[in-house]
């Protein structure tokens, strides 16, 4: 038997009770060595399926031939599957990483030069 609870019944849940989170919250817990590193070269393709971004990342290789030469190759090395909102937030972090390459580096050279222990 099937029982109704009256209209005027408040459901408590503890998720809804919460404060909603500030927008610069950010809630990140450090997994050590259990994500992947995802090392890519190109984008070798991208698009989109409903409403989801897309990328498919490559790896350049070399492949070694017969003759001693050798042949460049792009091997699938990832592929990113991600709402509009995390790609916007991966292009902020990528656009602030960017940044980051532009300010002067350090003399290399002198650094190189100076005394070891």
């Amino acid at each position: 038997m099937i029982s109704e609870l009256p209209l005027s019944t408040i459901w408590e849940s503890p998720l809804t009770d919460q404060p909603p989170a500030k927008p610069g919250d950010l809630i990140y817990e450090d997994t050590g060595a259990a994500a992947p590193l995802v090392y890519f070269d190109i984008v070798g393709a991208y698009g989109t399926m409903n409403g989801s971004i897309e990328l498919e990342l490559a790896t350049r290789i070399l492949v070694p031939r017969a003759d001693g030469s050798t042949e460049v190759k792009f091997i699938s090395s990832g592929r990113l599957r991600c709402t509009q909102n995390a790609a916007l937030n991966l292009r902020n972090g990528l656009d602030a990483a960017l940044k980051m390459l532009e300010q002067p580096q350090p003399n290399m050279a002198a650094i190189a030069a100076g005394k070891l222990n």
